[in-house]
């Protein structure tokens, strides 16, 4: 009775795999053609002079700013290390003078 219970299972569970594995749609392969460089390429490459001057000042803009952006971020938090540093030795100093003045 046990064999036919474990047979039972196990042919439940083959067919609910089956059942998964046809459900959920498979990753389609890396198809070169469909990706999306190749496709901005020719897409810039079929816009006229004036296009693609357009886009290339903006492309430009856009990268001058997202650069701007992070070294502003890296300077924020750069004044904050050297705020901190010298808070730090500023405490350092007066906890230094009140214990030697004890």
């Amino acid at each position: 009775m046990s064999e036919k219970s474990e047979k039972n299972w196990q042919k439940k569970l083959e067919k609910m795999e089956a059942e998964i594995y046809e459900a959920t749609p498979l990753n389609p392969p890396n198809n070169p053609e469909k990706s999306v460089i190749p496709v901005a390429r020719g897409w810039f490459t079929s816009l006229p002079t004036a296009g693609k001057v357009i886009i290339t000042v903006f492309g430009a803009m856009l990268l001058f700013s997202l650069i701007h952006t992070v070294f502003s971020i890296v300077k924020s938090l750069l004044t904050i290390a050297i705020l901190g540093g010298v808070l730090y030795i500023i405490y350092r100093v007066i906890t230094n003078n009140k214990t030697q003045q004890e």
